[in-house]
């Protein structure tokens, strides 16, 4: 008897992918707030919005939360725990910054100013570098404001040489200079009044804060 071999005509199937190479659900909730954190940053920077760095952390932080919970029935998610906390670290250290810094997005800014009128009662910038040239003003009021604060980087302050100032300067890490003088350090908390400084004579008050970084008053 001849046995003969029947060799199968049937199509060989693929063998399925091996579980968890796709996308996985924390890397799309991560990849989802930094999504979310670009997408508001670009509107503020566009003028679209007026938000600061502290709410939009804020709103990222809340959405790593809801998802921590959401997903706590399908394994620990470590990675998303990991990414969760360092956005809450960074967020409370935002919002417990003793002054409003982390406002007015990223950008390095150059404000030329000519006219008292022109001031503007507060100046700010997330991060970067903020330089405000009061040098060729010269119709200055007695005590006349101004506010600037920066989150990250420098805030220089130019004004006119020889003009009485009062400045009330708070920086949390880093330097702070006034005319030439400077001190660095943590918790800087500083006032400098100009020696002779009369009552009604033309003058600028200063209230600058940086949460880290370098602030610099010159009449250079």
């Amino acid at each position: 008897m001849t046995i003969t071999a029947r060799h199968s005509t049937q199509a060989t199937m693929p063998a399925a992918p091996p579980s968890g190479q796709g996308l996985r659900t924390p890397q799309i909730v991560g990849g989802g707030v930094l999504l979310l954190i670009g997408v508001l940053w670009l509107l503020e920077r566009t003028g679209a919005i007026d938000v600061g760095v502290t709410v939009v952390l804020g709103i990222a932080t809340m959405i790593i939360g809801i998802s921590l919970m959401l997903l706590a029935n399908r394994g620990p998610h470590a990675g998303l725990i990991v990414f969760g906390t360092i956005l809450g670290l960074v967020t409370l250290a935002t919002a417990i910054a003793p002054f409003e810094g982390f406002q007015g997005g990223v950008s390095d800014r150059t404000i030329a100013i000519t006219s008292a009128d022109a001031i503007s009662p507060d100046y700010n910038v997330a991060a970067g570098t903020l330089t405000i040239d009061l040098r060729e003003i010269e119709d200055l009021a007695p005590a006349t404001p101004l506010s600037a604060s920066i989150g990250m980087g420098e805030l220089v302050i130019r004004i006119p040489e020889g003009t009485a100032i009062v400045v009330n300067a708070k920086v949390g890490a880093g330097e702070l200079e006034i005319l030439g003088k400077s001190i660095d350090g943590v918790g800087i908390d500083e006032s400098y009044t100009s020696p002779g400084l009369e009552s009604g004579s033309p003058s600028l008050v200063l209230d600058l804060q940086a949460f880290t970084g370098r602030v610099e008053v010159s009449d250079e």
